[in-house]
């Protein structure tokens, strides 16, 4: 085979993968036929496909992911939100979500940044913030941080943190006992002393300083 022949054959080629990969682009030859969503407990799958704004049967090459995961992450539940293909007929949507660390007024769930991000039924572990502390502000991000340093099965015995300042914060029981936590400092040995404390008799506990614990 000739210098030429290899060229013409090669150029042939070259044609033929341009025409198949405009055709692909063109026409629906690939298709969104099902969702794959992955991440979620707190939206439904359903909720996820409408939102991505991506219906069945439209062609997957053509689908803009960015433009998809952006509609995902409106959701109140998502954090954030990654769309991709899965050829032939599949778009794979993964899904963060925020997690509910505490809430106010009842409904209004706060994440881990302290700013809240849906209005919901508290999910289980999720602590009630009481007093002055505004949404976005240091002093919810500080209380939000002293509810996080709790482990689950303690955050269960909890039935609020009454956050009236930088320095003055009160964890209420379901048992009807308080501890004192004070600042958002030291977070990690005053949660080991919290649950200490909980193994013990007395109603009113103070952990502001976890190496000298105190009761009434």
């Amino acid at each position: 085979m000739t210098k030429k022949t290899i060229a013409v054959s090669v150029t042939g080629l070259v044609a033929v993968v341009v025409l198949a990969a405009v055709a692909v682009w063109m026409f629906p030859v690939f298709k969104v036929s099902s969702f794959e969503v992955q991440g979620i407990s707190h939206v439904d799958a359903a909720q996820v496909e409408e939102a991505s704004g991506v219906a069945k049967g439209e062609n997957l090459v053509r689908v803009d992911a960015r433009a998809a995961a952006s509609g995902v992450a409106r959701l109140p539940w998502v954090k954030s939100a990654t769309v991709s293909r899965a050829f032939p007929s599949t778009l794979s949507v993964e899904v963060t979500e925020h997690e509910a660390v505490a809430f106010r007024d009842k409904n209004k769930l706060i994440d881990a940044e302290g700013e809240e991000f849906a209005e919901d039924t508290p999910p289980e572990g999720a602590v009630e913030i009481t007093g002055s502390a505004e949404p976005g502000s240091e002093e919810m991000s500080d209380a939000v941080e002293v509810v996080a340093a709790l482990p689950q099965p303690l955050r269960a015995q909890v039935k609020s943190l009454e956050a009236k300042n930088a320095y003055s914060m009160i964890f209420h029981l379901k048992d009807d006992r308080s501890v004192f936590w004070g600042a958002s400092e030291d977070n990690a040995n005053k949660a080991l002393a919290f649950e200490t404390v909980l193994k013990m008799e007395g109603g009113q506990w103070n952990i502001s300083n976890p190496e000298l614990v105190t009761t009434k």
